[in-house]
């Protein structure tokens, strides 16, 4: 009883200073043009980029010189399908310790090349996360649903669907330029954009947009965003996917 008073107390305590305790950066962008390969991308410091998933052996993440939105690079990531078996199958990439926090406007834009025509049902495109000791806290994920892409949460909230009965598709074989936009708070006073191409899909008011300051079973949180993940970031179960990702920024308005 007693230890578990002293926990209680000492995360009261800190509370108050999370952003202190837990600073990070509150913008960042990258065009990819300075690298040669992955390695040159992956500090220990967070400088650049913080991680790689790859989860399938046949999977691919890869600096490309020979295409890209604008210059001469790119970043190019392949993915198997995701089976049952063997969980999702993910090529991405993630800037983690960066900080967003309560009634801040985060911004995140970049330009994604999706290839092929088959089938990309829940396809994963962009992860907004907190990370933890434990695990990443509850966040917003970009999701391709029937060729149109929406937000999708991973706890408690419904998914945030277009604007119009007949959702804008998104492209494939070109680039084309996605930009999210939300504003953060742990009540229904937060929002959500979504441009397509400079056209607005989603545009969700009164909207629960981070998670609460509280301990899941498996899932610890801050309150807080702190972890962007690009690429595939889960497959679907429908298709091999091939996807290049370029001119990212992220930062607060």
């Amino acid at each position: 009883m007693k230890k578990l008073l002293g926990i209680l107390l000492i995360l009261l305590s800190t509370s108050c200073n999370k952003e202190k305790l837990f600073d990070g950066p509150d913008s960042f962008n990258d065009d990819f043009e300075s690298y040669q390969t992955l390695d040159e991308m992956l500090f220990d410091n967070d400088v650049k980029w913080s991680f790689t998933q790859n989860t399938y052996s046949g999977n691919l993440i890869e600096v490309d010189s020979s295409f890209a939105h604008t210059g001469s690079k790119s970043m190019h990531f392949k993915a198997s399908k995701s089976t049952n078996e063997h969980g999702a199958s993910k090529a991405s990439i993630a800037k983690q310790n960066m900080a967003f926090w309560e009634n801040e406007i985060l911004v995140v834009e970049g330009w994604h090349f999706l290839a092929g025509n088959d089938s990309a049902n829940w396809l994963f495109l962009l992860d907004l996360e907190e990370q933890t000791a434990i695990g990443a806290g509850p966040g917003m994920r970009l999701a391709l649903v029937n060729g149109a892409i929406r937000v999708e949460h991973k706890y408690n909230n419904p998914d945030i669907l277009q604007l119009t009965s007949t959702p804008v598709q998104m492209p494939r074989n070109q680039w084309v330029h996605i930009k999210f936009e939300s504003k953060l708070a742990q009540k229904k006073k937060g929002y959500v954009k979504v441009w397509q191409d400079d056209v607005l899909i989603i545009d969700q008011s009164n909207w629960k947009t981070l998670p609460k300051d509280i301990l899941y079973f498996q899932q610890g949180t801050k309150g807080m965003y702190s972890s962007i993940e690009f690429g595939i970031t889960a497959n679907t179960h429908d298709s091999d996917m091939e996807i290049w990702v370029d001119d990212i920024q992220i930062w607060k308005k």
